[in-house]
């Protein structure tokens, strides 16, 4: 029998300046300091929408040596990629893109992967971070199949029709790559 878990409690990272990563996840993520608490390895932060967040949901704490520390995980190191940060709404999603350009925050995709779309960044120290708006459809196009084709996507581009409403003829193969031909570039081209 598997243990049976219940949701991911919080996510902990290292970084080489703690008041720096407390500016940016503050100030710029907009999470909410619940406890610091620097005997026991950090800062603990909520998203702090309101007081029903169970628990701290991101922790911050710093190196030991900042001089020696290692940089986080290419895409060819055993670590984590990036933490995804879900946002409601796609309006949601471009006013959190023009909120990180205003605070000088360098966006470096944004990629829609036909069941969402998703905007990647790293924090001060590197960590790799992601915003992401899930289409409502999201879960009926994971039954169908999603296909494996990712398309770089600007905020003028509107959102596939598939996201309020998947087609009878939905191809997981075939149709984002009709729908995006000429109105966005694939990755890699």
């Amino acid at each position: 029998m598997a243990i049976r878990l219940s949701r991911i409690g919080h996510t902990a990272v290292r970084v080489r300046d703690i008041e720096a990563a407390k500016r940016f996840y503050t100030e710029v993520m907009g999470f909410k300091i619940v406890e610091e608490d620097p005997d026991h390895g950090g800062v603990f932060m909520s998203l702090g929408h309101d007081d029903t967040i169970d628990g701290h949901t991101f922790d911050i704490s710093p190196v030991e040596n900042p001089g020696t520390a290692l940089p986080p995980p290419t895409r060819n190191q055993v670590g984590v990629a990036h933490i995804a940060i879900k946002v409601d709404s796609h309006d949601d999603l471009k006013e959190a893109y023009d909120h990180l350009q205003a605070h000088g925050v360098q966006v470096n995709r944004l990629v829609e992967h036909a069941n969402q779309r998703s905007m990647y960044f790293t924090d001060p120290d590197g960590n790799g971070l992601e915003i992401y708006y899930e289409f409502p459809t999201s879960r009926e196009l994971f039954k169908r199949g999603r296909g494996d084709r990712d398309f770089i996507f600007t905020f003028e581009d509107p959102v596939p029709p598939w996201a309020s409403s998947v087609p009878d003829d939905w191809d997981p193969e075939t149709t984002a790559d009709r729908y995006h031909r000429g109105t966005v570039r694939q990755m890699g081209s």
